[in-house]
């Protein structure tokens, strides 16, 4: 952990994720569910300035997103839940690439601060 209690980026070298399911374009939800989840994350994204500024004024990042899979370890399955806010990380550039195209705690350095999974209308 850093001094800010932030979790250390992956070191010395980041695992190989070119084994991990990172999608599997199996539609699940139906149109309520999905529209609560665009909801929940434009929202965000067209409403909220975002957390702030930090200590030295640097404004605050973060990102929203729904059913994006959150994998703790290399080797654990992943969370999907239906949208998710983490605060104070930001995507590599390159999100198109395997080992940037979802939520690895080892690459952003943190789990999400809010995880949200709406309720089956079942």
């Amino acid at each position: 952990m850093t001094a800010t209690g932030r979790i250390q980026p992956w070191a010395p070298e980041p695992p190989d994720v070119s084994q991990i399911v990172t999608e599997d374009d199996t539609p699940v939800d139906d149109f309520p569910s999905e529209k609560q989840q665009r909801l929940l994350v434009q929202t965000l994204y067209s409403s909220w300035d975002g957390p702030g500024v930090d200590e030295d004024g640097t404004p605050r990042t973060f990102v929203a997103a729904a059913n994006v899979g959150l994998f703790a370890t290399p080797k654990s399955d992943p969370l999907v839940p239906d949208a998710f806010v983490s605060l104070d990380v930001k995507l590599h550039e390159d999100i198109w690439a395997k080992e940037h195209r979802t939520y690895f705690f080892w690459e952003l350095g943190k789990p999400p601060d809010v995880v949200i999974e709406v309720v089956s209308n079942r």
